[in-house]
């Protein structure tokens, strides 16, 4: 049984975007991204009238706080799960003070919303490609939003973590947008993209937020998208030289008719969205500055 746990942030006026996947099988259990410190209450609320006693595994598709803040506490509630993480996010688990200066030096007043993370013990942390549970879990190397970034592959199942960025079923379409913070790099992601064709035949599992059937369709609009993103937020430097970011969203709902279904979501999520498009951009902006 696989359900999607709502991580909904009130202090932030965010939902249907933070989430964790819970699975309960024959083999046991496992999380993904089990969010924020800040939204524990929620998790273990979620856990309780899921009837979930033990968790078995904990899955990261990255450290970044609103998937892995609360990881320590959760380590410490359920004292036998074992904790499967990128080999380059082993020391930010095990000492988190660097992870936390980086977080609040880019999310602000954010971060201390979301939380500390909490340590987590280096014996609890497995670094591997393959989990041994029920029919296996393939964990997929997959750097692009995060230098420290995975996927996981189980059964008819993909947790893609932000592989594909941030997406919202609409019911007739969907929408998508990249997620690209500083450091982005758009060979090593388009390499990633590449990487995980094979596997996404799958129901695709977002951390932001929600699920969908189609991986191949989702794999190949994400990399188109990050190519024109790319391309249109170039063109923009080019004819107007300093970057402004109201002109720059305009030029990309203009372009990318995936994108420009933002302005068909409830008013909530449409600023939220607006303005972690901002972030997205200024990743972009990073890299035509170091490759131009």
């Amino acid at each position: 049984m696989l359900e999607l746990v709502d991580l909904d942030i009130e202090q932030l006026g965010y939902r249907k975007f933070i989430s964790s996947w819970v699975y309960q099988g024959e083999g046991g259990s496992f999380l993904v991204d089990p969010g924020p410190a800040c939204t524990l209450d929620k998790l273990y609320g979620a856990l309780d009238k899921l009837g979930v006693q033990t968790v078995d595994w904990i899955f990261l598709t990255h450290i970044h706080l609103d998937h892995a803040g609360g990881i320590g506490h959760v380590t410490e509630r359920f004292d036998t799960a074992r904790v499967v993480c990128h080999q380059k996010a082993v020391s930010h688990l095990v000492d988190p003070e660097r992870l936390w200066e980086g977080s609040v030096k880019v999310l602000g007043d954010v971060a201390g919303i979301y939380g500390r993370m909490e340590p987590v013990p280096a014996d609890r942390i497995v670094v591997t490609g393959h989990v041994d549970f029920e029919s296996g879990v393939e964990v997929l190397d997959a750097p692009g939003h995060a230098a420290h970034h995975q996927c996981f592959a189980f059964n008819d199942l993909f947790f893609a973590g932000e592989l594909f960025g941030i997406f919202q079923d609409l019911g007739d379409a969907v929408y998508l947008r990249p997620a690209t913070p500083p450091r982005f790099i758009l060979e090593e992601y388009i390499a990633s993209l590449d990487r995980m064709a094979p596997h996404v035949d799958r129901k695709i599992c977002f951390a932001h937020y929600g699920a969908y059937h189609n991986g191949a369709e989702i794999l190949q609009m994400a990399k188109n998208q990050l190519r024109l993103w790319v391309d249109v937020v170039k063109g923009h430097v080019q004819r107007r030289g300093e970057p402004d970011m109201e002109a720059i969203i305009a030029d990309l709902i203009a372009e990318d008719a995936v994108y420009a279904r933002i302005n068909a979501l409830p008013e909530d999520i449409y600023k939220r969205e607006r303005y972690y498009t901002v972030n997205t951009i200024r990743g972009i902006l990073d890299y035509i500055r170091n490759n131009v």
